[in-house]
């Protein structure tokens, strides 16, 4: 079962969009990925987490991290760990551009909700032989 892990900075905002992902229209695709929605503690993550354990144990536990932050500024950073790690089986990180909108503009939340389903179908659809049946 796949479950989203919202940065530590961001928790309040992804906390208000998983609020949306689980209501319609959404709710539909929330249950039909069974997602989980965790946050640092939940997963043994401390709130110091350097970004490279942070991605890791995004991997191992098939979570999707979402941020607002991929910066490279050092070698443990969340963007230097994803290009010296990422496979072609490694879970996407979602960047928000910008989180204060989340709040305040709800078709900004829907298009960020949006394209994260979009992907998970995507996802789904090369892993199956027939299409969803979400999608008929």
């Amino acid at each position: 079962m796949k479950g989203i892990l919202a940065d530590v900075n961001i928790e309040g905002y992804v906390d208000q969009l998983v609020t949306v992902m689980q209501a319609d229209p959404w709710r539909l695709f929330w249950d039909y990925f069974q997602l989980r929605y965790v946050r640092f503690h939940d997963v043994g993550l401390s709130p110091q987490a350097p970004d490279s354990i942070v991605w890791h144990t995004c991997q191992r536990q098939s979570l999707f991290l979402i941020t607002d932050n991929r910066n490279k500024d050092a070698p443990d950073s969340l963007e230097a760990t994803i290009r010296m790690h990422t496979t072609s089986t490694s879970l996407p990180v979602f960047t928000v551009g910008d989180i204060p909108r989340l709040r305040r503009d709800l078709s900004y939340a829907q298009k960020v909700i949006e394209n994260l389903f979009i992907y998970l179908l995507q996802e789904d659809s090369r892993n199956r032989s027939a299409i969803p049946s979400l999608m008929r």
